[in-house]
């Protein structure tokens, strides 16, 4: 029966909800950068240019009678002040822009939410196969059994991740993180080039000396319990 590895419905959910969780937050940034931010700055710059002339007519009034004009003034001031009363505006740090643009706008929806997006439909667009014949294919390339060359496990157990190399110099690389059961696809090639190091499932053959010592263990003492 031929062995067919796919994309991990787990790690397309997982891409699909970073994607999601990316646009969000570009969004969020959007409206920050084009919206909150110059709304804010408008607010802090009303703020700050009417509390400097009340500030200065006030001083002004407490040595020296005001004038119609300067007293129209700061009556207005007062009443623009007294707008802001329950929320006095601070300047704008000067992060937020850069923030919201860089990290959120490009990092999150002009690069994020496109490379997830690929990355979805590049994994779901994956199959590899091992026919019975030991033909293994993957991403429209085929290598017979006999065009096998080795396989390359000196990242599996770390990194899951092992490398067919072809006759011809062609490499295959298989990432067991990202299909569904390629461990048996790996594990049936590694298995044909070294049985006495890798059996059948990807797992490894456990030395003599380590079967021996845990056949020990699971016998552990036969001696009579104390019951009481």
């Amino acid at each position: 029966m031929a062995l067919v590895a796919t994309a991990k419905k787990k790690r397309v959910l997982w891409l699909g909800a970073y994607g999601i969780l990316s646009l969000v937050l570009a969004v969020w940034g959007a409206y920050d950068y084009w919206v909150r931010i110059p709304d804010h700055e408008r607010d802090f710059a009303l703020f700050a240019s009417n509390k400097e002339v009340f500030d200065q007519l006030e001083a002004k009034a407490a040595t020296t009678a005001l004038t119609e004009g300067e007293i129209r003034s700061y009556s207005e001031a007062k009443e623009v002040l007294s707008s802001f009363k329950d929320s006095t505006p601070e300047p704008v740090p000067a992060y937020d822009r850069p923030l919201q643009l860089w990290v959120y706008i490009i990092g999150c929806g002009v690069l994020g939410v496109p490379w997830l997006v690929f990355e979805i439909v590049r994994l779901r667009k994956q199959r590899l196969e091992l026919d019975n014949d030991g033909t293994l294919t993957f991403n429209g390339l085929s290598l017979t059994g006999e065009q096998i060359q080795s396989i390359d496990m000196s990242r599996w157990m770390s990194k899951s991740i092992a490398t067919v190399h072809g006759t011809n110099g062609e490499r295959v690389k298989i990432d067991d993180y990202h299909l569904q059961d390629a461990h048996l696809i790996i594990g049936r090639i590694a298995n044909r080039f070294t049985p006495d190091m890798w059996n059948l499932d990807a797992t490894r053959v456990k030395p003599p000396e380590e079967v021996v010592a845990a056949s020990d263990a699971s016998v552990g003492d036969t001696s009579p319990k104390d019951s009481n």
